[in-house]
């Protein structure tokens, strides 16, 4: 049973961090980022999130114009440094470089020169900027003066978007809405548990001032997704810089900050001595199409010295309604750059390079069997001149250009979109209008001569909802020269550009139905990002890369390279010149499509695990999650089991890649029930996506794009033609075939071309040799079987293929055969492989049905044991999908608007979150779980066959979200009939059981009948598994002996259903001796709590529930 590595979040992230140079003198500013988990509390529930550090926000980088700065990230970006002759250390993920390996560590090193000022450094992978982030502070020189009046202090303010769930389900698309804002970390009062009820709980950020006094006040938006606008009650603020560029002194009481933006603002202590709101709140520009962020406003105090605490803060009225835009846009357009001031230079007049890009959301088709929630059912796509952006996946953009490999990139991105078409008002009243809707999928850049200026039309459009885009250039401030509403107009508009003092920015809002006018000099030679700064629109594509060429000399050149730069390909002959011309086209086999699947960690499916229950790694179930940098030692006996079982990750996604066959062989000098063969040969079957492997939080998880065997997709995929596995036999020997199928959420066909196997084990428990053709294995199922090599000489295709059970609701899992082959020794090279047909359609239930219920038990072999005819405990429980009220103001994909649920008894398990649920039986402590999981469900229906005809059939829908647990004494036993239910899909599910093995008595489709079926179970020689598939619309009867003291889970074994919660667990009372009771935990088990209490004695009596 499986390993808890939620510990294994940090290590395994890709992470990247973008900074920037140019040359310089002065001081070395050194930093180390160490990338780790801490648990946080800004509102009312600890959560676990990765961390620079251990801070939120993290560290702030504190440097001088004219520094250089060095940061070590082990195993994130800084936002806006120009970085010049350092495009390496932009960071930005498979644009500049490659992902940081795991346990791995890189070195960020550039000058900062011609900025002063205030940016943002932060991870540039989806989703961990959301805590990955802090301020990167940029003083002047050493005797420099600020081109303003001295600030008594300096303040910085980071604003930052709060999820109260796991950080890595911000993968979903969209992105969920925030349940908070927080200001340096912290929630304020608008919220139940960040209020200062008293001074232990005081969670708000407070500014302490003097009166009279001037403060800097640093303002960074580091929010994910959502523009915000701040504002003092009752005072005003004076611009001085946006993005690290001064601008002219611009007096406001408001301020808007799109995701990524920054403002340095004088805040004089002008008022009557008290307490001050100062507040954020979201910018919704987007129509009813986009989720809408919470509205409540997020607030820290201003306190002037002196002031009673008693008093009220004073209120502000923020922005809403119509008033955002026109408020967003007045404080926007209103900037202007310090004419004259440090590192000031006026616009280019000549421009090269001219672009109209139209920007904004398209959509994507929808996969065939998938449900999409995108307008007209389809997905949502980034559109940029109707080209969405594919980021590459075998080798960094930047190297492909630097060392000429082709087949990663185009040089095509249009100057101009397809058409022109009302691109403020856009509708679809033509055929052409909607596939207008469907943007090209490319990576395409655009190449700009070294000093050439590039000029920017960037046109907001309403293909979906013209809502505000802040659009971020890496390596470069650009001008601003206009804003503007509508329809960008080429004579009129122009006439308006602000060619004197324009602002100049990284990062721009262009406005909900409008357009802005950038120019930029391509003076820094590399390829460099410009995309939408909102965090959820950086997998949808609108993005895209401009390749600046070299200058004219050494100096105005790319330059190598770092010699230790991460990589993405282990062929090195890429890295071996700079002369390297290689294709890494989809038809390359020398850069592999699908990477080699990683198994560094330890745990395992189905062992016993007697007097060792603190070593089922079952999260949150019987331990806490391993820390960051921290470890845990697995230590059990191995008795009464022979066979293969699985080793894996357990927690959601990561057993995809963390996995493996665990052999368990006879003792020395014993044989096996069956001949000896010739050779062992493990086969484990995978899926695999081509995305980053967060994406597998996603509930339902995606469509995988791959079957693998043994790590290789085989001749069924384009890019894997020459990858297969290939079993080479000689003629009329016997080969035992250790069968694993670790897929995460689909039962597997399993067929030779014309050979018979004889199966001798399933989940590590000898059978009666059964012949068959084909069989089945579910997820995390096992089966040994013995293949004799006794066809002519030749190539034979083995091949897997997908059991479809569920109905058109849940997704379909790609249908082409994965195949690996198995080669007679003397067989020619140049023979065509046999083929075999694989069950499919209305074909592949009964396949499956017929090979699992006709599986038994080697009666009188090896661990066998007789089924124990008295029950002690009697369960009828119903197992399927339901549904989960879908959250105010959020859509939801499942059926009927809803969140989809599991259903034990009509029970959805809840995962505690505070302590491991065994601890807190061991310990004793109240409100983690109720002892009270029902023996049957509440109400008796035509399971199978249910539908919706009544209020009551409508709620029953609905089950009761609860951590229920149900309590068995030692050695007692215990039936179960699992009824599958209709309620959503009655499709087939794996249910799996630590620590025991149970006999499966019988198997049937459609409402289990007590007297009918009862007569027709097998109480002679049922099969023995620890995992079973539960026919779909049909029923299972297990029985085991609960000889195992501990808590043990019963759940479903498809991955993307433990979230979902199909899940209960047994408690096993203790037995009468020491030998048959549980014992105490190991000293270094990991532990979820701070509280040191918890831990003192077995006798504590804790109560959690609140």
């Amino acid at each position: 049973m499986p390993l808890p590595i939620q510990a294994f979040f940090v290590p395994l992230l890709f992470l990247f961090f973008f900074f920037s140079s140019s040359i310089a003198t002065a001081a070395i500013v050194e930093h180390v980022f160490q990338v780790k988990n801490v648990v946080v509390k800004p509102l009312c529930k600890e959560q676990m999130i990765p961390t620079v550090n251990g801070s939120l926000p993290g560290p702030t980088i504190n440097v001088r114009e004219g520094d250089t700065l060095v940061v070590h990230v082990i195993n994130n970006s800084t936002h806006g440094v120009f970085q010049l002759k350092s495009s390496w250390m932009d960071g930005a993920n498979m644009i500049s470089q490659c992902p940081i390996q795991p346990r791995n560590n890189f070195t960020y090193r550039f000058d900062i020169t011609g900025q002063e000022g205030t940016l943002l450094w932060h991870a540039h992978v989806v989703n961990l900027r959301a805590t990955l982030h802090g301020a990167l502070i940029i003083r002047p020189r050493s005797g420099r003066p600020y081109p303003f009046p001295k600030p008594y202090k300096e303040v910085p303010l980071v604003f930052e978007q709060w999820w109260d769930t796991d950080i890595e389900l911000l993968n979903s698309r969209p992105a969920p809405i925030s349940d908070a804002y927080l200001i340096n970390g912290l929630a304020g009062d608008s919220y139940p548990c960040s209020k200062n009820s008293n001074a232990h709980s005081l969670r708000m950020f407070k500014l302490r001032v003097v009166q009279g006094k001037t403060y800097l006040l640093r303002i960074i938006n580091a929010a994910l997704n959502t523009h915000l606008f701040f504002k003092i009650a009752s005072h005003n603020v004076t611009v001085v810089s946006v993005d690290a560029v001064y601008t002219t002194p611009y007096v406001s009481d408001v301020m808007i900050l799109t995701p990524g933006q920054t403002v340095d603002a004088l805040l004089t202590a002008d008022q009557p001595s008290g307490m001050y709101y100062m507040e954020i709140s979201p910018y919704t520009s987007a129509n009813s199409l986009v989720p809408v962020p919470p509205s409540t406003p997020i607030r820290g105090l201003i306190v002037y010295e002196d002031a009673k605490s008693t008093a009220s803060p004073s209120n502000s009225l923020m922005p809403s309604g119509m008033n955002a835009i026109s408020t967003a846009h007045r404080f926007s357009s209103n900037i202007t750059s310090l004419v004259g001031g440090p590192y000031w230079t006026p616009v280019p007049d000549h421009v090269d390079e001219k672009m109209f890009v139209t920007m904004g959301l398209g959509l994507k088709p929808c996969p065939p069997g998938t449900k999409c929630i995108g307008p007209f059912g389809q997905r949502y796509a980034g559109s940029l001149n109707n080209r969405t952006f594919v980021i590459p996946g075998t080798i960094s953009l930047q190297e492909a250009y630097f060392y000429n490999i082709s087949g990663v990139y185009t040089d095509d991105f249009p100057d101009q979109p397809p058409m022109k078409f009302d691109y403020a008002n856009f509708g679809v009243r033509t055929n052409f209008e909607y596939k207008l809707m469907f943007p090209e999928r490319k990576t395409s850049v655009k190449t700009l001569k070294y000093n050439s200026t590039v000029e920017i039309v960037v046109q907001n459009t309403g293909i979906i909802t013209p809502e505000s885009h802040p659009m971020h250039l890496h390596g470069f401030n650009f001008y601003v020269l206009g804003y503007g509403f509508g329809n960008y107009d080429p004579i009129r508009d122009a006439d308006k550009l602000n060619l004197v003092n324009p602002q100049m920015h990284n990062t721009v809002g262009v406005p909900p139905g409008g357009w802005v006018v950038l120019r930029f000099k391509a003076n820094n030679p590399g390829a460099w990002m410009f995309h939408c700064h909102m965090d959820a629109h950086l997998p949808y594509g609108i993005v895209m890369v401009f390749i600046v060429q070299n200058g004219p000399s050494p100096e105005t050149s790319m330059q190598p390279p770092p010699s230790n730069l991460p990589q993405c390909t282990r062929d090195p002959t890429i890295y071996e010149s700079l002369a390297t011309s290689i294709s890494s086209s989809l038809s390359s086999s020398s850069l592999p499509l699908l990477r080699q699947l990683p198994s560094n960690m330890f745990s395992r499916h189905g062992v016993f695990q007697l007097k060792s229950p603190w070593m089922d790694g079952a999260n949150m179930i019987t331990q806490c999650p391993i820390q960051p940098r921290n470890n845990f030692t697995y230590r059990f006996d191995i008795t009464g089991q022979e066979g293969t079982l699985l080793w894996h990750a357990h927690v959601v996604n990561l057993r995809a890649t963390l996995h493996g066959a665990l052999i368990i062989r006879p003792r020395s000098g014993r044989p096996y029930p069956f001949p000896k063969p010739y050779k062992e040969v493990p086969l484990i079957f995978e899926q695999w996506w081509d995305v980053n492997i967060e994406l597998l939080n996603l509930q339902p998880a995606p469509i995988c794009d791959a079957y693998l065997i043994n790590g290789l997709a085989g001749d069924s995929y384009p890019c894997s033609k020459n990858r297969m596995f290939k079993l080479k036999v000689v003629q009329g020997k016997t080969y035992l075939l250790r069968i694993i199928n670790a897929a995460l959420n689909t039962h597997l066909f399993f067929k030779i071309a014309d050979h018979n196997v004889t199966v001798v084990s399933v989940d590590a428990a000898y059978t009666t040799p059964y012949v068959s053709d084909v069989m089945i294995l579910t997820p995390g199922q096992t089966v040994d079987a013995l293949l004799t090599a006794d066809q002519p000489i030749g190539m034979y295709y083995m091949s897997i293929s997908p059991y479809i059970s569920a109905n058109s609701l849940a997704p379909v899992p790609p249908g082409h055969d994965i195949r690996s082959l198995i080669v007679y020794e003397g067989a020619k090279s140049t023979a065509s492989p046999s083929m075999s047909l694989l069950p499919s359609g209305t074909n592949a239930i009964p396949t499956a049905h017929r090979f699992s219920s006709n599986i038994t038990s080697l009666v009188g072999g090896p661990y066998w044991t007789p089924v124990p005819e008295h029950v002690d405990e009697k369960m009828f429980v119903t197992m399927g999908l339901g549904l989960d009220p879908c959250p105010p103001e959020t859509t939801c994909n499942g059926p009927l608007g809803q969140h989809i649920a599991g259903s034990f008894n009509n029970r959805t398990f809840v995962m505690p979150e505070t302590i491991s649920l065994q601890e807190a039986y061991f310990y004793n402590i109240s409100g983690v779980y109720t002892d009270d999981f029902p023996d049957q469900p509440p109400m008796k229906f035509d399971y199978a066959n249910f539908s919706v005809r009544t209020e009551s059939d409508y709620e029953m829908m609905f089950p009761e979200r609860k951590t229920s647990t149900k309590t068995l004494k030692f050695n007692s036993t215990v039936e179960i009939i699992v009824q599958n239910t209709g309620i959503i899909s009655p499709e087939s599910h794996p249910m799996h059981l630590h620590g025991f093995n149970f006999y499966v008595l019988g198997y049937g489709f459609g409402n289990y009948d007590p007297i009918l079926h009862a007569r027709n179970l097998n109480l002679v020689n049922p099969q023995m598994h620890n995992t079973v598939g539960v026919p779909p619309g049909g029923w299972v009867v297990l029985r085991f002996i609960a000889n195992n003291p501990g808590t043990w889970m019963f759940h479903c074994h498809m991955d993307a259903h433990l979230p979902y919660g199909i899940i209960m667990v047994f408690i096993v009372e203790n037995g009468p001796t020491p030998e048959t009771s549980l014992q105490p935990p190991p000293s270094n088990l990991p532990q979820c709590t701070h509280d040191p209490t918890i831990y003192e004695s077995p006798t504590t009596n804790v109560d959690l529930s609140s």
